[in-house]
């Protein structure tokens, strides 16, 4: 059993590590964009700071894993993940065609719960998309548990 502390470092963690990732992405993209005129002084490194843009990027990530299917996709990752061809014509997963299946592993990379080596098609979890497959089955295995409630949530 992971303790309530580990894993919301390791939520935070895997958080900051796509934050970062992103802005990396964005200041390399930001190099291949056309200008006429380049303003030397302004720089576009990131997302903005503050508490409005860690709160989009949760509530992004939380969005993605609760989609219907997903936890069931990223538990399937959770092993040694598959090829995007595997998990294309695998019926089981739910997804309506290998375009839905496509569509979706491309949703939970683009918020960094899970990665696609383009070489390969070889579809693992991040760090990120680990933290939150642990975090649900984490809440799963209390729900189910049937323990006693914290009282601060009760009216």
């Amino acid at each position: 059993m992971i303790t309530a502390d580990a894993l919301l470092a390791a939520l935070a963690d895997g958080l900051r590590r796509r934050v970062a990732e992103r802005g990396q992405a964005e200041e390399r993209l930001g190099a291949f964009v056309f200008r006429e005129e380049v303003d030397r002084g302004s720089s576009s490194a990131g997302p903005a700071s503050g508490e409005a843009s860690w709160r989009y990027f949760i509530a992004r990530t939380l969005a993605a894993a609760g989609e219907p299917g997903t936890l069931d996709l990223l538990e399937r990752l959770a092993t040694d993940g598959e090829t995007l061809d595997t998990l294309m014509r695998d019926a089981s997963l739910g997804f309506t065609g290998r375009l839905a299946t496509a569509d979706r592993i491309g949703g939970l990379a683009a918020v960094g719960l899970a990665g696609r080596d383009l070489e390969s098609s070889h579809i693992r979890l991040t760090a990120l998309g680990s933290a939150v497959l642990a975090f649900a089955l984490e809440w799963e295995r209390r729900a189910a548990g049937g323990g006693v409630a914290d009282q601060r949530g009760s009216a």
